[in-house]
């Protein structure tokens, strides 16, 4: 079995490469993650550490369904890297102004609606409470808010987190920044 951050990796990687354009049932979400093996695009370990009925559990979400619209007009963006620079005193008081300290990151996935930018991030952290995400992730998303902004010109108007170990009725959490 895979660790923690394996699994998450998995996941990832799963939602990186499913096609958001269509729908999927248990049995296609299973072929498809046969087919990432075979294609070596992920792990026979990695496919096993993927519970199908949580990923079908996500495109049952009316989330999904707005991010199969962006896709459908190839306004979706998974698994975007960035580097960003900020003041270093942001960080920390004692750290002069003029300092600048670069944050890299990857956004899982975000997506243009109406001219505005909403971001998503999953996660399979083991955490049972909504706040306890919200605690953890919330500067982090901030952060991916304010490169994007910067990167793109467009205002982030969304930020949620998904949680696959909550599924669908208690995992979608909006962060608001």
């Amino acid at each position: 079995p895979l660790a923690g951050n394996e699994r998450g990796t998995a996941y990832h990687r799963v939602m990186e490469l499913l096609d958001f354009r269509k729908d999927y049932t248990g049995e296609a979400v299973s072929a498809e993650l046969e087919a990432f093996v075979s294609l070596k695009k992920m792990t026979e370990q990695q496919k096993n550490a993927i519970r199908v009925q949580k990923i079908t559990e996500f495109m049952q979400t009316d989330m999904y369904k707005r991010m199969q619209r962006a896709a459908e007009q190839g306004l979706l963006y998974k698994e975007q890297p960035f580097v960003y620079g900020l003041s270093a005193k942001r960080l920390q008081e004692i750290f002069p102004e003029e300092e600048t300290v670069l944050i890299q990151g990857i956004v899982d996935v975000f997506w243009e609606e109406d001219g505005e930018l909403v971001i998503l991030d999953y996660k399979t952290d083991a955490l049972t409470r909504q706040e306890d995400f919200l605690k953890r992730y919330r500067i982090q998303l901030s952060y991916y808010a304010e490169a994007l902004e910067n990167i793109t010109g467009k205002r982030v108007k969304e930020t949620y987190i998904y949680s696959f170990k909550l599924g669908n009725s208690d995992g979608m959490i909006k962060v608001v920044l």
